[in-house]
């Protein structure tokens, strides 16, 4: 399996990338209600699906996520979903893999803010900062949690479990 990580700041063009944040921040953005990551946590967050469960599930999806999964050289995507953290329902999730398949998991961050991702690679925790259009791939077997903001009330994301045809 694949457990390096790749960090790739700027990773869309900002036209692009501020026209995906004026649908994810809108106002009227269809947000859905969550009541925990894992097991293990009490978080409330919010979610939005693309695509799960072998189909897509949004008219934004050729739009906003085709491109995006086209530059992760997807061959296969499993699910893709944006997810809204809010500081004051969400702290830190307990540690989780997204799949335990020869998959990617990948996360553009939509904001910047000090809260971001912790990944754990052999008992060492890595800690990546959320940064506007920042995207980072790792393998989907990878453990991880989201640690939320504390400077800003919401911490956006967009999430991606795929396959590619090329390893990272």
């Amino acid at each position: 399996m694949m457990n390096n990580l790749k960090e790739y700041n700027n990773f869309l063009p900002i036209e692009e990338f501020k026209k995906l944040q004026n649908l994810i921040f809108h106002l009227d953005f269809p947000w859905r209600i969550r009541q925990s990551m894992t097991d293990l946590d009490k978080n409330i967050y919010f979610t939005y699906s693309f695509f799960n469960h072998y189909k897509v599930n949004s008219d934004f999806y050729e739009e906003y996520i085709i491109p995006i999964l086209t530059k992760l050289k997807c061959v296969s995507p499993m699910e893709i979903r944006a997810n809204m953290f809010l500081n004051k329902l969400f702290d830190k999730s307990g540690w989780h893999t997204d799949f335990n398949f020869n998959n990617l998991t990948a996360i553009l961050y939509l904001n910047d803010c000090n809260g971001g991702t912790e990944l754990q690679f052999n008992e060492k925790i890595k800690f990546i900062k959320a940064t506007e259009n920042k995207m980072i791939v790792f393998s989907s077997n990878t453990k991880h949690r989201v640690c939320t903001s504390t400077d800003v009330d919401r911490r956006y994301i967009l999430n991606f479990n795929y396959y590619s045809y090329e390893t990272e």
